[in-house]
């Protein structure tokens, strides 16, 4: 979601609409009137944020989780004091709503887009996977890292393992030293 503009529409909704400040006050309206928007900040506690998110889809009521702290969120609203919990009841002459539709057809872009750069990519690694595999079974390496693995393999193979013995007289012509 563009936060900038979320900012800017919800100044709007303040200072030309109707907005009810605060936990208490807003579960009060949930119950009570009619609210169009809950907005809670990132830093409500759990009890709280499962109500309100309750209230929501009782009242089929759009709920948006503010990115910043309740400190922040006070400020924007122009109050001295950390605020984490805001109800619109009046949007006033701000396209607050409009934003928000923004954001839901935003995101369903934008998960069209990462499913498909998904699938994409997978296409790629499967591609590359088959191209590896026939190249392996030609007896040709596919890549320099993959000739790497091959010549320490047989490194590996070539290494005579040290006996004990031998370790021993190291270590003593060592110390002797």
């Amino acid at each position: 979601m563009n936060w900038v503009k979320f900012n800017q529409e919800l100044r709007n909704t303040i200072e030309t609409g109707k907005i009810i400040c605060g936990s208490s006050q807003s579960k009060k309206e949930c119950l009570v009137g009619n609210p169009k928007l809950l907005i809670i900040s990132s830093t409500i506690d759990g009890h709280n944020k499962e109500l309100f998110s309750y209230y929501t889809r009782l009242l089929d009521v759009p709920l948006v989780e503010y990115p910043e702290s309740s400190v922040e969120l006070g400020s924007l609203c122009g109050k001295p004091f950390a605020i984490s919990v805001i109800t619109v009841t009046d949007e006033g002459k701000s396209s607050l709503f409009d934003v928000l539709k923004e954001k839901e057809s935003g995101t369903a872009k934008g998960q069209q887009k990462a499913v498909a750069k998904k699938a994409k990519k997978d296409e790629k690694k499967e591609i590359k996977k088959k191209k590896a595999d026939t190249q392996e079974m030609e007896g040709k390496p596919f890549t320099k890292a993959s000739r790497k693995t091959k010549e320490s393999k047989e490194e590996e193979k070539e290494e005579v393992p040290i006996t004990e013995d031998t370790m021993f007289k190291d270590i003593i012509k060592i110390k002797k030293k």
